[in-house]
């Protein structure tokens, strides 16, 4: 993952979570008969994050051990 890209993902994932919706205003709709829809959004949203930076700390381990290799 190129160091360009993370801003933009960044970004994305703060305005969706910033940024009502027209479902988050109005009467509690239900997926599966128990599940509000609104917490199911941020579940959602909440394990992309989570892979996001995992993927993102991952990406900068990896890097830190090439450029710890180079200097010996």
């Amino acid at each position: 993952m190129k160091n360009k890209v993370i801003i933009p993902i960044f970004v994305v994932l703060l305005l969706l979570a910033m940024v009502p919706l027209s479902f988050d205003s109005g009467s509690m709709r239900l997926l599966f008969g128990w599940l509000p829809l609104q917490l199911a959004y941020w579940w959602i949203l909440m394990f992309v994050n989570l892979t996001f930076v995992l993927c993102v700390a991952r990406h900068f381990v990896k890097t830190s051990k090439k450029e710890g290799e180079g200097d010996e």
